[in-house]
């Protein structure tokens, strides 16, 4: 028969599970709602009392996982979040679903070897609990910084293509404004994307593009599409020639890229040094153990 600790354990896995599913699936917003909030002079009709019910929970559920961030400063992440395209409120619901996940899942494990019959001191799930929680609830921190890092080094990569071909604008005699919207339109990956998004505000904004680009820079913390809005500015105020200078930002930006996948190339065979030597020892040694064993036991 199952105990009543273990049904609870199971429940408590399960909410931690559905916390993290929630916070992956994009909430759909319900368009009679939206419309019915936009019309000031619409009052709830008795069949909506659900959907205000359920808006609600939602407000308070928003309400928790706002107090949250607040309480953990999550927005100091605010950066790698827009760059991987989350919010601190989903990174906030991430980290409580995993920490839950690594708080029930020794206590879990300790039910089900007790129905074997083996049960361990209550010190080492107790421990193992709290080491696994605290181990969990860092997890999805280090994820942002390491898929945002990952993005950063594609926005670089964006900065140096897109400096050649405002460059290039430039040479056939296309005015700053114009090379700067020309040259974000030759492709479509997020970091074009993103330049043209910036480029789109700024002009509806009614300013010029390059405090667009500056204002995308400080968001994205890539200083390279930073020194670009520079450039671009002294050559759309003071009529500047910038050719020579954005070709030569562009190498010097390709250098820095190379040497950094030189770097990281270098790091990734370092570290595959020491598996190989393993697999070289167990090798040797499966080889050897037939010879070392007739020599020692006869």
């Amino acid at each position: 028969m199952i105990s009543v600790p273990v049904v609870l354990a199971g429940a408590c896995v399960g909410a931690g599970l559905a916390v993290i599913v929630r916070s992956l699936a994009a909430p759909v917003p319900d368009l009679s709602a939206a419309l019915r909030r936009l019309d000031a002079t619409s009052a709830p009709a008795p069949s909506d009392v659900d959907v205000i019910a359920m808006s609600r929970g939602h407000r308070s559920f928003d309400a928790g996982v706002s107090w949250l961030v607040d309480a953990l400063a999550l927005r100091r992440y605010r950066a790698d979040l827009d760059l991987v395209g989350e919010t601190p409120e989903t990174l906030a619901v991430r980290k409580l679903g995993y920490g839950l996940l690594g708080l029930l899942f020794p206590p879990v494990l300790v039910a089900v070897m007790a129905l074997i019959g083996v049960v361990p001191p209550m010190a080492i799930p107790v421990l193992v609990s709290v080491v696994l929680g605290a181990t969990l609830f860092m997890v999805p921190d280090l994820d942002v910084r390491r898929r945002a890092t990952a993005a950063r080094h594609d926005v670089r990569r964006t900065v140096c293509a897109y400096l050649e071909l405002v460059a290039l604008e430039r040479a056939g005699d296309a005015g700053a404004v114009e090379a700067l919207e020309r040259a974000a339109t030759v492709a479509d990956s997020p970091a074009f994307v993103r330049i043209r998004d910036a480029l789109t505000r700024a002009q509806l904004a009614g300013v010029p593009p390059w405090s667009g680009l500056s204002t995308l820079a400080e968001q994205v913390g890539v200083a390279e599409l930073g020194d670009l809005a520079d450039i671009m500015r002294l050559s759309g105020e003071d009529g500047a020639a910038v050719y020579t200078t954005l070709r030569a930002r562009a190498a010097s930006l390709r250098s820095q890229l190379l040497s950094a996948d030189a770097a990281a190339a270098n790091a990734a065979s370092e570290h595959m040094i020491v598996p190989v030597a393993l697999l070289g020892i167990a090798f040797m040694a499966l080889i050897g153990y037939p010879a070392f064993a007739r020599i020692l036991f006869g």
